[in-house]
């Protein structure tokens, strides 16, 4: 029996700014981010953590050091964590990307995994962030058996996992919130998967935070 365990990454200024920076545009933890993951670390540094994997993006990478060196295990970056995709979009201010189109990211997570409504807006469909999931998911199940890996990543790529696991339909988990910082976990036993806690974190911030 072991833990596959997703952490989002910790506050970063886009979260504060409400600005889509995807993968392409860089944002640095906030202070308070860095103190959301110090506690999370906390907690994973109750377990034997053998592995960490991180998205190459720098709020996740800046998330991963700082739980490395709490925990003393050394992280390697994986694209398959990589934050989505939003091409057109990025640069935008979540406000006003309301404002000019509406939610577009109810049309993202399409109960059909074949289906991009986003084309348009070259945004990467949510299927293609589920295949991605679903390759790493699969290959830590058979090269880290009975290790607890911990993989540090983004909103979507997490809700796709939650998808997978619990086999829900895409917009099943469009409303799920999914802290930063916070600790998502799934239990391995026998190459079966299954989720066993769900954003693990201070509960103080559950009455704070929206």
């Amino acid at each position: 029996m072991s833990l596959i365990i997703f952490m989002r990454h910790g506050q970063a200024n886009n979260n504060v700014k409400k600005l889509l920076v995807g993968r392409n545009l860089e944002s640095h933890l906030t202070d308070l981010g860095r103190e959301q993951v110090k506690h999370a670390a906390g907690i994973l540094s109750t377990i034997d953590i053998h592995k960490i994997y991180s998205s190459p993006v720098i709020r996740t990478v800046e998330t991963a050091e700082i739980v490395s060196n709490i925990v003393n295990v050394p992280f390697d970056t994986d694209e398959r964590l990589f934050e989505i995709e939003l091409g057109k979009l990025v640069g935008m201010y979540y406000d006003d990307l309301l404002n000019t189109h509406g939610d577009l990211f109810v049309k993202f997570y399409s109960d059909n995994d074949d289906d991009n409504s986003l084309l348009e807006f070259e945004v990467e469909s949510f299927g293609a962030v589920k295949k991605r999931v679903s390759e790493i998911l699969k290959e830590i199940t058979i090269k880290h058996k009975n290790e607890n890996v911990l993989l540090v990543s983004h909103l979507d790529p997490i809700k796709a996992a939650i998808s997978l696991i619990m086999n829900l339909k895409p917009s099943s988990v469009y409303s799920i919130q999914v802290p930063n910082a916070s600790l998502n976990i799934f239990k391995n036993v026998n190459n079966i998967v299954s989720l066993c806690g769900i954003n693990i974190m201070d509960i103080r911030r559950f009455l704070l935070e929206y």
